[in-house]
């Protein structure tokens, strides 16, 4: 069969919408918009511009006591934030550090770029007020005190755990009835959320007695009276003397041998004397004896005369052995002294040897 023509179709004109005209002179919110419009907070207006600068690959021991006195040269610093961990507080390597005016801070960043120190590298960039986005010096880190005295960083959640338990390790007696009112509020509360369970704490509330102001007055009155009484009881302490602290050791002999009483030795002196005394005395019985006057009293020996230490001790030593007298005679003498005895002795008869064996 031969191609059959289909017939064209038809075209259909639509008709146009007729075109909005938009009113520009109002301005469409929508409801949402409005109520953030209504809840954001009026902003605050913007201060002076300020440098910034960020310093990179710090040594460690350069800390925000050591960057502000060091940059301090370059011009004033307003605010230096040194980053640190969270979990250790100990220093990342890096540190921003603000500056009053811009000009001031580029030069500090050029300055410092490339800066040798301490064996690191350091690197420096300034950071333009348009490209300060967000607050570089806000941190969560905090600074305290631990047990020795030593100020630490650690981050915001510890500190308020070390203040909580700081605050319930507080035994006093205002502070413990704070925290029983605190949590007898806490079991209100709750008795008026599950009212309608049926369940009634009130069996199980104790609240505190509270005293009155009277009461904690006399009360450290009465403290104060108890300590006056114990003052009053203690006697009063002597000071010590010399003779207290060293006991019995002047009239005693001590084990160590290292003070030696001076009255032997001027004891055997007045011997001596006395003997020689006696033997001018014998041979000038012939001469005249002349008037002679009454010897000075001796003074008594002090203390600290009495007592002597021997020359080369020192402490407590041991007793040292007597070393063993030797004989004052040679050797020389000693052989003559044999051989005399030698030629002295008799020698034995040969006969009575004999039946001696």
């Amino acid at each position: 069969m031969p191609p059959v023509k289909k017939p064209k179709a038809q075209k259909i004109v639509k008709q146009s919408t007729p075109k909005k005209t938009i009113d520009t002179s109002k301005n469409v919110v929508s409801g949402q918009l409005k109520k953030k419009v209504a809840k954001a907070k009026p902003q605050k207006p913007k201060g002076p511009e300020r440098g910034v600068v960020v310093v990179k690959h710090l040594p460690h021991g350069f800390f925000e006591q050591q960057l502000r006195q060091y940059f301090r040269q370059f011009g004033k610093v307003l605010r230096i934030r040194l980053a640190r961990s969270l979990r250790t507080g100990n220093s990342k390597g890096y540190a921003f550090v603000e500056f009053e005016y811009p000009e001031v801070a580029k030069v500090a960043a050029d300055t410092m770029d490339n800066y040798l120190m301490f064996q690191k590298v350091v690197k420096a960039s300034y950071i333009p007020p348009e490209k300060q986005t967000f607050n570089f010096f806000r941190t969560s880190v905090k600074k305290v005190v631990n047990k020795a005295g030593k100020e630490i960083y650690v981050s915001d959640l510890t500190k308020a755990t070390q203040r909580s338990v700081k605050k319930q390790n507080n035994w006093d007696e205002s502070a413990c009835q704070k925290r029983t009112v605190a949590n007898i509020s806490k079991i209100k509360k709750l008795q008026e959320k599950y009212k309608d369970l049926g369940i009634n704490f009130s069996n199980l509330l104790v609240e505190p007695v509270k005293k009155t102001g009277g009461s904690s007055e006399a009360s450290t009155s009465q403290a104060a009276v108890k300590k006056a009484g114990k003052k009053q009881k203690q006697p009063a302490k002597k000071e010590p003397t010399l003779e207290d602290l060293l006991g019995n050791t002047i009239n005693e002999d001590s084990d160590d041998e290292d003070y030696v009483d001076a009255s032997d030795d001027e004891s055997d002196l007045e011997a001596a004397e006395e003997e020689v005394d006696s033997e001018q005395a014998s041979d000038d019985s012939d001469e005249e004896e002349e008037d002679l006057p009454p010897p000075p009293k001796k003074n008594k020996a002090k203390l600290t005369d009495k007592l002597k230490r021997k020359p080369g001790t020192g402490g407590v030593q041991k007793k040292k052995i007597a070393p063993v007298a030797k004989s004052s005679k040679n050797v020389a003498t000693q052989k003559l002294q044999l051989a005399a005895a030698k030629s002295v002795a008799k020698p034995l008869p040969m006969g009575k040897a004999k039946k001696s064996k």
